[in-house]
């Protein structure tokens, strides 16, 4: 999770940018990436990093994000928002509003064969530029 976020945080920042995300489950702050990023990061403190991760410098543009250990979303509910006439549409709704944070971490820890082999091309070109230089 961290090797993505690092090489690629606009994946990250795009799901968490999402109008109805940020209204349903980041307490509808504004688009401002680093609101949301701050945001996200709150609502996951909990079991973060007090500090940086090994590997990683600690003024790093990431490094709230790189603290932390879970990448959950959350939204508390009403009983009778739940369970009244409207309650499935409502469930529906919000689940329909985390498919892209589920296609995004599914494509993190179960990567399809293709961006896995571009970001091991990445990675390896990287690599090669340190060598070169």
């Amino acid at each position: 999770m961290r090797r993505s976020i690092d090489r690629h945080p606009e994946r990250i920042k795009s799901v968490l940018t999402d109008n109805e995300l940020r209204k349903s489950f980041l307490k509808g702050v504004s688009k401002d990436e680093k609101k949301v990023v701050r945001a996200f990061f709150a609502s996951n403190s909990d079991n973060a990093l007090k500090t940086k991760p090994k590997g990683y410098e600690a003024d790093h543009p990431e490094i709230e994000l790189l603290r932390l250990r879970n990448y959950t979303l959350g939204t508390k509910m009403k009983q009778a928002d739940l369970l009244g006439e409207q309650g499935l549409e409502h469930v529906a709704k919000l689940l329909a509003t985390l498919k892209p944070m589920i296609t995004f971490l599914n494509s993190v820890v179960m990567p399809d064969e293709e961006e896995s082999e571009e970001d091991e091309q990445a990675s390896d070109e990287s690599e090669q530029d340190d060598v070169d230089a």
